[in-house]
């Protein structure tokens, strides 16, 4: 299987979907942009008013003020959530149709040399492409089944939470109103942080289970799938611990939010189709650890954090053991990297 040649064409498809993610992206800033600012404006207000009486925290959450800030914040919010929910819909929905186009170029990619879809087709292994029906399960909907909406819903209420804590830990300790609106602000961003992670997440693992789901349809040319990520400094330790990894058809990929790994098939070899010849040495990609022990100690460093690195030299871990596969009720299974003190047994 040419391995290295499915990987480039899944790449390219790959980054149109990351394309697609970066327009939602921008889309999504533009629509909180104003709503932060017209908020922040009567955060600051109220800041001033805090400091001016300096009161307590209790006399904070009697002011009407307050609980008008509070109240506007979830309107505002919750009707950002729409928005998101709509824009990244679309975006679920461009990375299906982008997996409907590739999974064909890419298991043709996969082929054995001299081996084609075309050439199958002749010996009754034809390609079964699926109706545009089959994939709206991808889209509008979250990895855990529920509708985006749902999943974008708690926004309002969340970031109300964090800007409630946020003045009342800068009143606790004693901050100004400056120290303060900081800490805010921080808060109230999360809003946009946390629908751009959903955004991202979401786009791509439409596009992963999209692609799973043409291959399971082709059960008789594609046998299972490989988790290929990404070479580059962005690429998560957990992710290169997992580069490579076999999995089967009907086994979805364990990834991690944001997480960018994608699934190059593994077809029908010579072999399968009666030949007695083996495949060419070299065929297959080289792992992500092979590239990361290729690279120079201060791009390992920067990649892995002091800790970890320091470690993995003086051997007492090898890169293998660098995931860890947890569950989570939103995003399911996803591999993370394993924490120092369990790699080192401390």
């Amino acid at each position: 299987m040419p391995e290295p040649e499915a990987f480039a064409a899944m790449e390219r498809f790959r980054n149109r979907v990351m394309a697609l993610d970066a327009s939602a992206a921008a889309e999504l800033v533009q629509a909180y942009g104003p709503i932060y600012l017209e908020l922040s404006d009567r955060i600051d207000a109220l800041l001033a008013t805090i400091e001016e009486g300096q009161l307590t925290f209790v006399q904070v959450q009697r002011l009407g003020r307050f609980r008008t800030l509070q109240a506007q914040i979830v309107a505002q919010i919750d009707r950002f959530s729409l928005v998101a929910a709509s824009r990244v819909t679309e975006a679920q929905a461009g990375a299906v149709e982008l997996s409907r186009q590739g999974a064909r170029q890419v298991v043709g990619a996969a082929l054995p040399r001299g081996i084609t879809l075309e050439t199958l087709a002749q010996i009754n292994l034809g390609w079964n492409a699926l109706p545009a029906e089959a994939f709206n399960i991808f889209v509008g909907l979250a990895g855990n089944g529920a509708p985006l909406r749902e999943l974008l819903a708690p926004l309002g209420a969340e970031v109300a939470a964090g800007v409630t804590g946020a003045i009342g830990q800068g009143i606790a300790i004693g901050q100004g109103p400056r120290r303060t609106a900081a800490l805010v602000r921080d808060q109230f961003g999360m809003g946009l942080t946390r629908s751009l992670r959903i955004s991202r997440t979401e786009t791509l693992r439409s596009f992963r289970e999209s692609s799973r789901l043409q291959y399971s349809a082709n059960s008789n040319v594609v046998k299972g799938y490989r988790r290929r990520e990404a070479r580059n400094g962005d690429t998560c330790m957990a992710c290169i611990a997992l580069d490579g990894r076999r999995y089967e058809l009907n086994e979805p990929l364990d990834e991690h939010v944001n997480g960018r790994g994608v699934l190059i098939p593994i077809t029908v070899t010579y072999r399968d189709l009666g030949a007695d010849v083996d495949e060419a040495p070299g065929e297959e990609l080289e792992s992500a650890r092979t590239w990361f022990r290729r690279q120079p100690a201060a791009a390992q460093l920067r990649q892995m954090g002091p800790g970890k690195f320091a470690a993995w030299r003086d051997q007492r871990f090898d890169l293998e053991d660098m995931a860890t596969v947890t569950s989570d009720p939103v995003w399911g299974d996803q591999a993370v990297e394993t924490p120092l003190k369990v790699l080192v047994g401390g």
